[in-house]
């Protein structure tokens, strides 16, 4: 299985070849072509499954409540075109059976070969930091593929390194968080504009997005005309 990062800069999108007896999962609606000898299957249910139960923590999660599943009907090879919904950089993390990847709510796209997805609490600091009250979690071996708002970043962490909560894509399960304020006391992070931050430790990789989607969005919104 091959996952083919298409364009350039903040309007890419991936194409990935897989050959019969392969299954593609991705984000649901998240497809943007597929060829002719592709079956698409609609489901809450992840490799190994959860049904129900895990298209809800999903949801909680930032990410869609179904997803789409890939396979050939014809013995033949397959391709099938997965976007992000907003303007962005797309990324393939390979997970080897030793590294386990998380994600945060709406930054998972696809996953290809032997990966399980499942769902993850994070405890209520999570959501008390804007963010979701799960996340998505990548075990096994294969490939996987996220998303973001403007470009993405890999880091490396090794001892500690502080993010901001909106701009967390993906990180490796090696690391250890925490949430807290962003300035020394509150009046300091009102005044900074900022306000919870998430404190890595250990040792791994961070990815993460320039652009923080729901600033965005709280900024365009007075911008709008209001609903009739």
């Amino acid at each position: 299985m091959e996952f083919e990062i298409l364009e350039q800069g903040a309007f890419q999108s991936a194409l990935v070849h897989f050959e019969a007896g392969e299954r593609v999962v991705s984000e649901s609606g998240a497809m943007v072509r597929a060829s002719g000898n592709v079956d698409i299957d609609v489901t809450t249910r992840a490799k190994k499954g959860g049904g129900l139960l895990s298209g809800v923590k999903r949801l909680l999660g930032g990410d869609s409540f179904f997803l789409s599943t890939y396979t050939t009907t014809d013995g033949a090879p397959g391709e099938v075109g997965i976007a992000p919904i907003l303007p962005g950089e797309v990324m393939v993390l390979e997970v080897d059976g030793a590294t386990q990847w998380k994600t945060s709510g709406g930054s998972f796209l696809a996953a290809g070969g032997d990966i399980d997805l499942d769902t993850e609490f994070q405890g209520l600091g999570g959501f008390l930091g804007g963010e979701s009250l799960f996340f998505l979690k990548a075990t096994g071996s294969g490939s996987l593929l996220v998303g973001a708002f403007g470009a993405l970043r890999e880091l490396e962490v090794e001892g500690e390194l502080t993010i901001d909560t909106g701009h967390l894509v993906a990180y490796e399960s090696t690391l250890d968080y925490s949430i807290s304020k962003a300035g020394g006391s509150w009046m300091q992070s009102f005044l900074a504009g900022e306000g919870f931050v998430m404190k890595f430790s250990g040792r791994g990789r961070v990815i993460v997005q320039t652009h923080d989607a729901s600033g965005f969005g709280r900024r365009l919104g007075p911008m709008l005309p209001a609903r009739g």
